[in-house]
């Protein structure tokens, strides 16, 4: 059994490093594709769940919603789930235990450093790079100013430390949530696949 988790900052390649893992390890990649699974348990739509991963911005939403949820207590039962915390992060947590589960498998984000912290036959791995680098490369690929390019990774990059915040009590940035932090500022996508590959050898033995 081996299970790779992918955490990545803005603008690090984290998809394109997780297909460079499939084709060197034959793994399956699970990233966005799981918040499908998650509102079809959760009974709600896709956009809906997704406010979760918002957590900067979407607290109040959430509280009006389980504010409603309480008053009308779900008249039409079963047809639609309420935006609701423990839900939302125990659902997560199940099926991300049940991809472990599954083995051979990189999981792109959802907190699976945090959930599957300590398990036997575990890489964590953290992608990073430069803020700086991140802002001119983001201006250049979409030709936005400075600002712009700011204000997106900011919205991006809190949004992801507010959910590791918010659900698991963890720093996203405390390097000792990783086995290996790469920095792709430095590294091409091949060659950060090949060192994931090298120490989940070392790590696991596979």
């Amino acid at each position: 059994m081996a299970v790779i988790t992918l955490c990545n900052e803005f603008g690090t390649d984290g998809e394109a490093v997780a297909t460079a893992l499939t084709e060197a390890l034959g793994y399956e990649v699970v990233g966005d594709q799981l918040l499908a699974e998650i509102a079809k348990e959760l009974q709600m739509s896709e956009s809906e769940a997704n406010t979760f991963r918002q957590t900067a911005s979407s607290r109040l939403l959430r509280f009006f919603d389980r504010y409603t949820c309480s008053i009308v207590q779900k008249v039409v039962d079963g047809e639609r789930g309420c935006l609701d915390d423990k839900a939302y992060y125990e659902k997560t947590r199940e099926l991300v235990e049940k991809l472990y589960d599954n083995d051979n498998v990189v999981i792109l984000n959802w907190g699976a450093q945090c959930i599957l912290r300590g398990k036997p036959g575990t890489l964590h791995v953290r992608l990073r790079k430069d803020h700086a680098l991140k802002v001119s490369l983001l201006m250049k690929k979409e030709g936005v100013d400075r600002k712009n390019a700011e204000h997106q990774i900011k919205v991006a990059e809190t949004d992801a430390q507010s959910y590791i915040r918010h659900y698991f009590d963890q720093d996203w940035n405390d390097v000792h949530l990783y086995d290996l932090v790469i920095d792709m500022g430095q590294t091409p996508v091949p060659d950060a696949a090949r060192r994931i590959c090298e120490n989940l050898t070392q790590k696991t033995g596979r």
